[in-house]
């Protein structure tokens, strides 16, 4: 199956606007995202924890329940969340936890603060999500334990595109363990994102990409839909077997086994 490996869905009603950078007041439901992926072909789907939800994972985790054999979640979780938490939320088809850093003003501390859940993580053979401001990945990598298996949201979110050129010693700390997601490519639409898939192709190899939607295009709602996504990917990957392993093979890998 083609898997869309970044999504959200939320109900209005539940959002802390408080944590949201914007009024958020429409509900994203499963029906509605597979009736957008079903029309593009995709089948299955990775659910992500916006922020604004804060810590409560119980709407992504009724999703879950609807298809469980489709989908696969990306929970926002404590600090100090138990083992026996993480283990239950784990058999209810979580796969990793997303830090959300986007905002922060120290990032480093935040990982740091982090550092035990990222340990019970790689007990588990869960993986750490990543979403950050623009152009602080390299360095947010550094702070990150080594043997994590780290995922990265939007091309990984450089300012430019020789962000990573200059400098990547963070990538390369993780590079054997690093995945990328093509996602979201007009939350960085200064870049050229053909350079930024070229460097990544380069140092982590294509059996490390992925794609996302980014569903429901938060902020970007009236300008956005889905179908763009999918045809955006197709312009920037012009090979069919790379688009193959992007689309089924690479998430089928890290999220279905």
């Amino acid at each position: 199956m083609k898997i869309d490996s970044h999504f959200h869905v939320f109900l209005a009603h539940a959002v802390d606007q408080s944590k949201s950078r914007y009024p958020v007041q429409y509900d994203a439901l499963i029906d509605q995202w597979k009736i957008l992926a079903d029309k593009e072909g995709i089948q299955g789907g990775v659910l992500v924890q916006p922020s604004f939800l804060g810590f409560d994972n119980s709407f992504l985790l009724g999703a879950l329940q609807q298809s469980p054999k489709e989908l696969r979640g990306i929970a926002v979780l404590e600090a100090n969340t138990p083992r026996g938490q993480v283990l239950e939320l784990q058999e209810q088809g979580i796969v990793g936890v997303r830090l959300n850093l986007y905002g922060e003003p120290n990032p480093s501390s935040f990982i740091r603060k982090n550092w035990k859940l990222i340990e019970l993580l790689n007990e588990c053979e869960m993986h750490l999500e990543i979403h950050h401001d623009d152009r602080f990945l390299n360095s947010i990598l550094l702070e990150v334990p080594t043997d994590t298996k780290i995922v990265v949201d939007h091309f990984g979110r450089p300012k430019t595109e020789m962000d990573f050129i200059r400098e990547d010693s963070g990538v390369q700390k993780h590079a054997n363990k690093l995945w990328v997601k093509l996602s979201a490519q007009y939350r960085t639409s200064q870049l050229k994102h053909s350079k930024v898939l070229d460097y990544w192709r380069n140092s982590i190899g294509d059996q490390k990409l992925l794609w996302g939607s980014d569903w429901p295009h938060t902020r970007f709602e009236s300008v956005q839909n889905y179908s763009q996504q999918i045809n955006n990917l197709k312009n920037l990957i012009t090979d069919e077997r790379l688009l193959d392993k992007i689309l089924i093979v690479n998430p089928k890998e890290l999220y279905w086994t």
